[in-house]
């Protein structure tokens, strides 16, 4: 149980958010190298902005399943880019998920008993003071 607190924190670090300068600096260098079109204004903003909230080490990932695998004479979109992760990014989720519902129920645990022993302290001090 004492392992609880550490794990979580693991689990949310690692869903910790990207570096939107990165992305952009990614996008940018695809777009140059296979000579695209990056997209105009807000949907570049957005694209960045979407892609910032994954991981980093799942960022490089989909960016290093991209510059490999994407075939077409497009530059790629979020959803080409997330495809690539798409079931490790749900395994950190899920992970993290589990953690914080383990966590809440080893709580709720730990207040019922304190609330019961609460009870039973004053019980018995009821008790006491009908006796007196």
């Amino acid at each position: 149980m004492a392992a609880l607190p550490v794990a979580v924190a693991q689990a949310r670090h690692d869903l910790t958010p990207g570096d939107p300068g990165e992305i952009l600096a990614g996008l940018t260098t695809l777009a140059s190298r296979r000579g695209l079109p990056l997209p105009d204004g807000i949907a570049l903003e957005m694209d960045v902005e979407v892609m910032a909230t994954w991981p980093m080490d799942l960022w490089r990932k989909a960016f290093t399943g991209i510059w490999e695998r994407f075939a077409y004479r497009r530059m790629p979109e979020v959803a080409d880019f997330r495809r690539v992760i798409e079931a490790d990014l749900a395994e950190r989720k899920a992970r993290l998920d589990r953690l914080e519902s383990l966590r809440l129920k080893l709580e709720t645990i730990r207040m019922r008993k304190m609330w019961d022993e609460e009870t039973v302290r004053k019980n018995r001090q009821r008790e006491q003071n009908t006796r007196s």
